[in-house]
């Protein structure tokens, strides 16, 4: 309970930061490529974290139908995560943010009753992505309209790494476990 309290918390204190951020975003003198890196990797950290932490405390989730996550177009996810190269992607993430096999083990722990955490977690990570990335498209367009193109530009390019590439991964991992799946069940039925 206190944990889902502190996560509701950190929510609305990043509510609270992006409003004034992109408030006085028209105020925002960027005379640096360094500050303006930083301004767009805070937007995309400020919104990216209130549905990070709102998912962490409840099941945000279910919020969409069952449908939005099932993968209907398989060989299309394939060439997509190949063209744009979301294994270099996966492996950076396993190097860096997820290193830990400890902090692994909380989304899959390796056996065959995981499978199901697995598919929550993935669900969830992609709900967490899902709505920022689009918020943060529409921030995008927003700030080459009033003239903040490059902060636009930057915040879009971090946006696409930093929601899209997840978005993709995670739909990647529950295609390879449908297949898994699938495999088992014709083998359980042949047997």
């Amino acid at each position: 309970m206190i944990k889902k309290i502190l996560l509701t918390m950190a929510t609305i204190f990043l509510i609270w930061q992006s409003y004034s951020l992109l408030r006085n975003i028209n105020n925002l003198e960027i005379n640096s490529v360094g500050l303006l890196i930083f301004t767009a990797w805070i937007i995309n950290l400020f919104i990216t974290g209130i549905f990070a932490f709102s998912g962490f405390a409840f099941s945000t989730q279910k919020l969409l139908p069952k449908s939005y996550y099932k993968i209907y177009h398989p060989n299309k996810l394939k060439r997509i995560y190949n063209v744009l190269k979301i294994d270099l992607f996966r492996q950076m993430l396993l190097a860096t943010l997820w290193k830990s096999p400890k902090q692994r083990k909380k989304y899959f722990n390796g056996k065959k009753n995981g499978i199901s955490n697995l598919i929550e977690q993935s669900m969830k990570s992609e709900f967490g992505h899902l709505l920022p990335f689009i918020i943060i498209c529409f921030l995008s367009v927003y700030f080459v309209i009033i003239r903040q193109t490059e902060l636009g530009v930057c915040t879009f390019l971090i946006n696409f790494i930093g929601n899209f590439y997840p978005i993709l991964l995670q739909r990647h991992h529950r295609m390879r476990i449908e297949m898994i799946r699938k495999r088992q069940l014709r083998k359980t039925t042949d047997n």
